[in-house]
């Protein structure tokens, strides 16, 4: 399977359980994206005012983690950042239970 496909598949559970949660106004999987060669990044914005976050973001490579803006939510150049308090590592993994990266966040909030 072609990888966008399948990274939008495996994040349609994640944004359905955000949304449940009400972090989110649509349950909507987020755009996959290539901004840099192979990987493969997505970010889910989390625009509902109860959201622990400004965005989750996805890499194939790391997994899952928060991001503090939701205009620009992967960053200049896509690059990982560093952890620190306004970016937080929730999941390693790339396909974690969609239930257990609510409970990092939450965890972490």
């Amino acid at each position: 399977m072609e990888p966008r496909r399948r990274a939008r598949l495996e994040l349609s559970d994640q944004a359905w359980e955000v949304h449940a949660r009400g972090w989110t106004t649509t349950d909507a999987p987020p755009a996959v994206e290539h901004p840099q060669g192979d990987d493969v990044f997505a970010a889910l914005v989390l625009d509902a005012p109860e959201a622990q976050a400004a965005a989750l973001v996805w890499s194939e490579r790391h997994g899952w983690r928060t991001s503090t803006s939701r205009r620009h939510p992967l960053g200049r150049g896509a690059e990982w950042p560093p952890p620190g308090p306004n970016v937080r590592y929730l999941a390693t993994g790339t396909t974690p239970d969609p239930a257990d990266l609510v409970k990092a966040l939450e965890a972490t909030g």
